[in-house]
C-alpha cells in the first residue's frame, strides 16, 4: 500500500517524464529514457525495452540493461541480435514465450521466479544467465499500447528489489506504476510518430508538387531540385565557415526550413502559361509559327514565278527582272528570319532595321497585296534579348508573387513558418529594384540572399535552356561577379560561393564536361570586391 507523499512523489515523477518523453526527439534516448525510468522506478537490476516491427510479425531489441553488470546497450549495439517472433510458421500466435504472451494479450504479467513455473519457455533466460554469470529470478513485462489499444513494445524488467537489495516479486502497486509509464511512452511515441509522419507527408507532397512543376516545362526538368540541392549545399558551407558567416549556425530545423523553402522557391509557376515557361523560339505560341511564315513565303514565291511566266510571256523584260529581285530578296528574308527566330543574348540595331525592312515588303498581283510577316510577328521577331515579349516576361515574373501568395495561404508549423518569405524572395534584389514586392537589403534575409545566389547560377549553367546552351563557369561567375557590383547580389554570399569553391563541387555534379573551364578567380573578384 503506497503512503500518500509515496503517491504524490510518483505522480510528480511520472508527470515529468511525460513532459520529458514528449519533448525528446531522438528515438534512442527516447526508448533509453523509457526503460532506465521503469528500471527506476521498480528498483529492478535488469531491463529490455522491445519494439514491434513494423511487419507486426517480431519484436526487436532496443535497449537493454543491466545494472549489477554496468551494462547498457542501445539500438546499434543490439541492432544485430534476432528478433523474437510473435507467430509460427503457420500463422497462429506464439504464447509460450513471456514477452510474445504480453504482446498478444496486451495486458502486464510478472512471475515470482521465472526458473519455477513451466507457463512460459524460459530456456532463453538460462541460457543467458549461464553465459553471464547471472540468475534471473522476478520478471515483469507491460506492454506499451497506443490510442488505439494496438501493441507498440514491450518493456521487460528483471529482478525488482526491496530497500535491502533483496530480490522480491513485483507488487501490484509496481505493475500499477509500470503501467501509467508505459500509457504515457505510448503516447509520446504516438504523437512523435504522428507527427513525424505529417512532416514526411509535408516533404513528400513539397516534393511531389516541385516534380510535376519540373514535368510541366519539357525544357526546365530538374531546375528546382537543382537549385534546393544547391541551397542545400550552401547553407551546410555557412555552417562551416570561420569568417564572414562565422557566427552563423543554422538548427536542424532551420535547416530543413531552408530546404523547403528551396523546393517551393517556384511553386508559383503552377499558373504560369506553358507557351511561356516553353517558348523556345521567339514566334512560338502553342506551336512554332516559323511554319507560317514559312509557307507564306511559298505562296508569295509561288505567286511571283506565275507572274515572271506571264510577265515573259508578254515580254515586260521590267517586271521580269523586278520579280526576280523579290525572290532573291525574300530567299535572304526568310533565312534571317529563321536565324532571328532562335533567341539570342542580343539583337543588334542593324538586324532590327533588316526587319523593319522585312516588315514592309509588299508584292502586289492582280490588285491584291501580300505581306511577308505580320505586325505581331514583327513584335516577337524583334525581341532583343532570348525569346519572351515584355509581357510575357512580366507573366513569368508573376510567379514569384504567386509563390508568395500561395505560399502565405499555408499554415505552416511553427519552426517553418518563414518558407513564404524564404522562397519568394529569390527575385528579389539588395538594391530593391527586384521583384515581386521590391524589398530592399535591410528587409531581405539571409536566406532568401541564398536563393537569389543559387537559382541564378543554376540559370546561368543550365544545359536545358530551349533559347541558350549552358555557360562555363568564367561566363556564369563573371556575370554574378557584375550582379554583386550592381548590388544585386549579395557579395559576401558570393564570396564564399567562390572561396569555398562550392560553385565547382555543384558543377562537376550537374554540368557537361566543356562548361568546366579555368576559372582565374582573382580575376573575376575583382569585378565586385
Amino acid at each position: 500500500m503506497l503512503l500518500k507523499n509515496d503517491l504524490t512523489d510518483r505522480i510528480r515523477r511520472l508527470t515529468k517524464i511525460g513532459i520529458a518523453l514528449s519533448a525528446e526527439k531522438d528515438i534512442n534516448n527516447f526508448f533509453k529514457m523509457v526503460l532506465n525510468e521503469a528500471v527506476d522506478f521498480t528498483n529492478s537490476d535488469a531491463g529490455t525495452m522491445y519494439w514491434v516491427t513494423d511487419d507486426k510479425k517480431y519484436l526487436e531489441f532496443k535497449f537493454v540493461c543491466t545494472l549489477s553488470k554496468n551494462l547498457s546497450l542501445g539500438s546499434a549495439d543490439v541492432a544485430k541480435w534476432p528478433n523474437i517472433p510473435l507467430y509460427k510458421d503457420n500463422g497462429e500466435k506464439l504464447m509460450r514465450t513471456f514477452v510474445s504472451y504480453v504482446t498478444h494479450t496486451a495486458k502486464p504479467k510478472s512471475i515470482d521466479d521465472v526458473y519455477y513455473q513451466d507457463v512460459f519457455d524460459n530456456s532463453g533466460t538460462k541460457k543467458y544467465d549461464a553465459a553471464n554469470n547471472y540468475r534471473s529470478v522476478s520478471m515483469a513485462a507491460i506492454p506499451l499500447k497506443n490510442h488505439e489499444d494496438d501493441v507498440l513494445g514491450v518493456i521487460q524488467l528483471i529482478n525488482t528489489m526491496d530497500e535491502k537489495g533483496n530480490i522480491i516479486p513485483f507488487s501490484e502497486d509496481s505493475i500499477a506504476v509500470l503501467t501509467s509509464l508505459a500509457s504515457q511512452a505510448a503516447i509520446a511515441m504516438t504523437n512523435k510518430t504522428l507527427i513525424d509522419g505529417l512532416e514526411n507527408l509535408l516533404n513528400q507532397f513539397i516534393k511531389s508538387i516541385a516534380f510535376a512543376l519540373d514535368r510541366k516545362s519539357k525544357y526546365t526538368g530538374g531546375h528546382i531540385e537543382r537549385v534546393a540541392t544547391l541551397t542545400e549545399m550552401l547553407a551546410q558551407t555557412i555552417q562551416t565557415d570561420e569568417h564572414s558567416y562565422k557566427n552563423i549556425h543554422f538548427s536542424d530545423n532551420e535547416l530543413q526550413e531552408i530546404s523547403i523553402a528551396g523546393w517551393m522557391h517556384d511553386i508559383g509557376k503552377i499558373t504560369t502559361p506553358v507557351y511561356i515557361m516553353d517558348k523556345a523560339k521567339k514566334l512560338e505560341t502553342i506551336f512554332d509559327r516559323i511554319g507560317l511564315v514559312e509557307l507564306r513565303f511559298e505562296l508569295i514565291e509561288s505567286i511571283i514565278n506565275k507572274d515572271i511566266i506571264v510577265s515573259q510571256h508578254n515580254s515586260e523584260t521590267n517586271k521580269v527582272a523586278k520579280s526576280k529581285k523579290s525572290l532573291e530578296k525574300m530567299q535572304k528574308y526568310l533565312e534571317f528570319i529563321k536565324k532571328t527566330n532562335t533567341g539570342g543574348e542580343f539583337l543588334p540595331d542593324e538586324d532590327l532595321e533588316l526587319l523593319d525592312e522585312i516588315l514592309s515588303f509588299e508584292y502586289i498581283s492582280d490588285g491584291k497585296k501580300y505581306k511577308l510577316i505580320t505586325d505581331e510577328e514583327m513584335k516577337n521577331l524583334a525581341i532583343r534579348r532570348g525569346t519572351l515579349l515584355a509581357e510575357e516576361i512580366e507573366k513569368m515574373r508573376e510567379h514569384a508573387l504567386i509563390s508568395h501568395e500561395m505560399l502565405q495561404k499555408l499554415t505552416f508549423p511553427k519552426k517553418f513558418k518563414n518558407v513564404p518569405k524564404y522562397a519568394s524572395g529569390h527575385h528579389e534584389k539588395l538594391n530593391g529594384k527586384g521583384y515581386p514586392l521590391g524589398i530592399n537589403e535591410e528587409e531581405l534575409p539571409l536566406q532568401s540572399r541564398m536563393l537569389a545566389i543559387t537559382d541564378l547560377y543554376e540559370a546561368l549553367t543550365a544545359v536545358d535552356r530551349p533559347y541558350k546552351k549552358g555557360k562555363t563557369l568564367t561566363e556564369s561567375l563573371r556575370i554574378m561577379a557584375f550582379c554583386a557590383k550592381d548590388h544585386e547580389i549579395d557579395k559576401d554570399l558570393l564570396n564564399l560561393f567562390i572561396d569555398s569553391e562550392l560553385y565547382l563541387e555543384y558543377a562537376k555534379k550537374f554540368l557537361n564536361d566543356y562548361q568546366i573551364d579555368e576559372v582565374d578567380i582573382d580575376k573575376i573578384k575583382a569585378l565586385y570586391n
